[in-house]
């Protein structure tokens, strides 16, 4: 049983490395409908290759909370996330409107071209605790873990190396591998 479990972890962890690859290979000249997809699959596979504590759940059958903060809503492309897990945890998509609201995120995805905002937004997690996405953000080097941008006409993602260190996030080695890893000392 144990091995059987471990060849369908393998088949998973497969399936969504080439996923993550076929978005790279997509170009991002596409439809804006078609990037806020790929950018969906991308938080969507982020988040399945990121291992959080055993604590961070009460019960397995909690919600995955996905925090969402963005300029420009991409409802649509996130409705595709519906009746899918992470970690086992149905994906329960917030709107944080209040500051308490902040503090139920396990995910966070922050598209802001303001510096005030986005430093403003981050103060408000547990930054050890929670997957920090940004969209292209000149602002990732101030907190942010894992950064959605275009290289060579591809979404790709950096992840901050330091910004991981400091957390009690996990990420898979596969995940690491398709990174692109930055080591910024830059604090607030």
């Amino acid at each position: 049983m144990i091995q059987r479990e471990g060849h369908f972890t393998q088949l998973k962890l497969r399936l969504c490395y080439f996923l993550i690859l076929f978005c790279e290979s997509c170009s991002v000249f596409a439809s804006p409908h078609t990037i806020d997809a790929l950018k969906v699959a991308y938080i969507y596979n982020i988040a399945k290759f990121t291992h959080w504590s055993e604590t961070t759940w009460y019960a397995q059958s909690d919600p995955f909370e996905l925090c969402i903060y963005e300029e420009n809503n991409f409802n649509e492309e996130l409705a595709t996330l519906q009746n899918k897990v992470v970690n086992g945890h149905p994906i329960n998509i917030l709107r944080p409107e209040k500051e308490l609201d902040f503090q139920y995120c396990h995910a966070f995805y922050i598209k802001t071209s303001k510096r005030y905002r986005y430093r403003y937004l981050l103060s408000l997690i547990n930054q050890k605790n929670v997957l920090v996405i940004t969209d292209n953000s000149p602002f990732f080097d101030y907190g942010g873990l894992v950064n959605l941008v275009e290289v060579a006409h591809r979404l790709r993602f950096q992840i901050n190396k330091q910004q991981l260190d400091n957390s009690l996030l996990k990420f898979s080695s596969k995940l690491l591998q398709l990174a692109i890893l930055i080591d910024n000392s830059r604090h607030f």
